[in-house]
């Protein structure tokens, strides 16, 4: 029973991107309103919604080309003061793979925090994905 139970879940997650995806708190900084300086893990007090990546490798490897793909990168997320929307963000160090630091900018954006309190925060992320092809053939 055990066994099948196994390999229901490896067919159904055949072909997917297996992750780690980590946004460390607590290494990075985040500015105030009024130019304070703290750890970024205050300022993730704050959120009001954080959005997470998409990467979109799976689409174009085909079904027999695994890849990693991985990448440690630091972003300065720009916050209006009025809205607490992210307003601008900047790859201050590139994770080596345009896809992942596009994918990282797309999410960043989408982040609110609290109106008024935050002007700037910096975070660093690593990402670790391994894509696992899977030839699915019917058995007639």
């Amino acid at each position: 029973m055990v066994m099948v139970v196994v390999a229901l879940v490896q067919l159904a997650s055949a072909g997917q991107m297996a992750s780690y995806v980590a946004m460390p708190v607590g290494v990075g900084y985040a500015t105030d309103a009024k130019g304070g300086r703290y750890s970024n893990s205050v300022a993730m007090k704050d959120v009001l919604f954080a959005d997470r990546p998409r990467y979109s490798y799976g689409a174009q490897l085909g079904f027999e080309q695994p890849r990693n793909i991985e990448g440690s990168g630091v972003f300065r997320l720009s916050i209006d003061l009025n809205t607490g929307r992210v307003s601008q963000v900047t790859a201050i160090k590139s994770t080596g793979d345009s896809g992942l630091d596009s994918a990282n900018t797309k999410a960043f954006k989408r982040w609110v925090f609290r109106p008024g309190k935050w002007k700037e925060i910096i975070i660093p992320t690593t990402v670790r994905k391994t894509w696992v092809g899977v030839r699915m053939e019917a058995a007639w």
